[in-house]
């Protein structure tokens, strides 16, 4: 893959805690920024991955419930009496 070089302005906090953090990870300053700018775009896919599953669960929940609904009254008519338990 091809790397071209950019320049950044950032503030000296920002900075220092980049080199930290990249001096903990044992990355270099480029490496950590590449991977944090890499995972920073990755994730509106990812989350847009999770709203459209929840969405389907979402709708999947209501049809179950809309069933049960629907068939319950009919299965508690067509079973046997449940058995009464003793008491002690």
């Amino acid at each position: 893959m091809a790397v071209t070089k950019v320049a950044l302005s950032l503030p000296a906090p920002l900075l220092r805690r980049i080199d930290r953090l990249a001096g903990k990870a044992r990355l270099s300053r480029s490496a950590f920024v590449r991977r944090a700018v890499e995972t920073a775009l990755g994730q509106p896919a990812e989350v847009e991955l999770v709203r459209k599953v929840t969405e389907i669960y979402a709708g999947l929940a209501n049809e179950d419930r809309a069933l049960a609904e629907t068939y319950f009254p009919v299965v508690t008519e067509t079973l046997p009496p449940s058995p009464r338990r003793r008491r002690r």
